[in-house]
């Protein structure tokens, strides 16, 4: 096999005219016949199509044009030979083509020296071919046309193609990108999501700017009110923010003119999406292509933007949605739940535990003195007090358990599958471990004790259980604190 290197002059064009850039057109010679190489590469040598030279690749054999085809995935076109090691060899060879490596969008042009060996009627119908020429008839001319009409097609096809792998791939991310919840995890999956549409490595940055910001107008640097919510990448650099210390000038210009003119920029190595939902007024996705992005891509990437988008806005809507939920169920100092989600979770988790027959305790507890340690300290004192409690109870219960601050410095703690012993042992440790950690105050070391009243009475209800856990507190309380009553 041998390859003629491409040219871009078209003729008559001079000698010092600029080559492009675009890859050439790979066009595959498949001929016995040294001659035919040799005349088809004189007439073939200068043309270009679409601003792209051609690439001639020489076979002698159909044999040898099979091997050739199993690794070569991007000819446009074949200029065949019937006749070569048999008197079928380039009709084998199209079926081969078609059928074994299902290459439908090559063209194939059969040139023939023999033209009554092959009937063309019988070629035309029973082969999978894209045009039939004897050698004889195949003028300078009409190759040139034949060729040109023929890398025409394929070019089409290959969009066509490309558009429908595109839009596979959109509708692909875009599920995903559907099933994430958290924002900077739907940012991240949107950076991998476009470096796989483009093919490159995912390198890039999402910011966002909140609806509620200012109007993106004006000369202000709109990149200081952008929060970088994802950087892969060399980007990684970039989460602290987008100021003028950022290295990547061009990439600032980028996006500072996607915001400005609300709209998709492409450079050679940028890529920049607008995003906009009625929940944030701009969103910025830049991408590190590393290469040019050409027409048929953008149209695409146009779509695949808009489904972002509409995407983003179910993240952000998600994420308001269970802030307003934890808003409502978590107490907002120490993290823990608040007495509503205590009773909104207990009342089923009792429910089921008398079904079943299943061990419940039930703890109420108070901070020893605690008015003291704000009357004292100060109220932020009293915070941080609240705070370490807070630390250890979610450390040593489990995950099962519902922990909660029932108010003030009050807390509750509901445990499934504790008997009575279980439960003491279970508390007193935690008694006995919160008073051994002192707590940093100001200048001094406090150290925190605790009253504990548990019962593992399974009443009728959670309020009846809260009920007889706070009368025990109140006689730990009388048993001169720091200690454990259970029922």
């Amino acid at each position: 096999m041998t390859t003629d290197k491409p040219l871009n002059l078209k003729p008559n064009a001079p000698l010092n005219a600029p080559i492009s850039k675009l890859t050439p057109w790979r066009v595959l010679i498949v001929d016995d016949d040294k001659e035919v190489h040799m005349v088809t590469r004189f007439i073939l040598v200068n043309v270009t199509f679409q601003n792209r030279s051609l690439e001639l690749l020489s076979v002698y054999s159909a044999a040898e044009a099979k091997r050739f085809l199993q690794t070569e995935k991007d000819i446009a076109v074949i200029l065949l030979d019937v006749v070569m090691e048999t008197d079928d060899a380039g009709l084998q060879l199209t079926r081969y083509i078609r059928e074994e490596l299902k290459n439908k969008a090559v063209r194939i042009i059969l040139r023939t020296g023999q033209p009554g060996q092959a009937p063309e009627e019988k070629i035309i119908v029973n082969y999978d071919i894209n045009d039939y020429k004897a050698k004889s008839e195949l003028t300078a001319q009409k190759l040139f046309t034949t060729l040109v009409a023929s890398l025409r097609s394929y070019d089409t096809i290959i969009s066509l193609e490309k558009n429908r792998a595109g839009l596979e791939k959109i509708i692909e991310c875009s599920d995903s990108l559907f099933q994430i919840s958290s924002i900077r995890e739907f940012a991240s999956g949107v950076l991998t999501q476009l470096s796989s549409f483009l093919d490159c490595k995912p390198e890039g940055i999402i910011c966002i700017k909140s609806h509620s910001d200012s109007e993106l107008t004006g000369n202000e640097d709109l990149l200081l009110s952008m929060n970088v919510v994802a950087a892969t990448g060399k980007y990684s650099c970039y989460l602290k923010g987008l100021g003028e210390d950022c290295g990547d000038k061009t990439m600032r210009e980028y996006v500072q003119k996607s915001l400005r003119e609300r709209k998709n920029q492409f450079g050679d190595n940028h890529t920049v999406l607008y995003l906009e939902s009625y929940l944030h007024k701009a969103t910025i996705a830049l991408l590190h292509s590393g290469l040019k992005v050409d027409v048929n891509d953008r149209k695409l990437i146009e779509v695949f933007a808009s489904k972002i988008s509409i995407a983003l806005a179910n993240v952000i809507h998600y994420q308001k949605m269970i802030s307003a939920e934890e808003a409502a169920t978590t107490d907002f100092l120490t993290g823990l739940s608040n007495r509503r989600q205590l009773l909104r979770q207990g009342i089923p988790l009792l429910a089921g535990a008398k079904r079943n027959g299943t061990h419940v305790a039930l703890a109420m507890l108070d901070i020893d003195f605690f008015k003291r340690v704000n009357d004292t300290y100060g109220h932020d004192a009293g915070d941080l007090v609240l705070k370490q409690v807070s630390t250890s109870l979610k450390e040593r219960f489990r995950a099962s358990d519902i922990v909660a601050r029932y108010g003030g410095e009050e807390f509750c703690i509901l445990a499934l599958q504790l008997d009575k012993k279980q439960a003491f042992e279970l508390f007193d440790s935690f008694r006995a471990m919160l008073a051994a950690n002192l707590v940093d105050i100001q200048i001094e070391k406090l150290a925190i004790t605790i009253s504990i009243g548990v019962t593992t009475v399974l009443g009728d209800c959670i309020d009846t259980m809260i009920s007889q856990a706070d009368a025990l507190l109140y006689q730990a309380k009388q048993n001169g604190r720091n200690c454990v009553v259970i029922l």
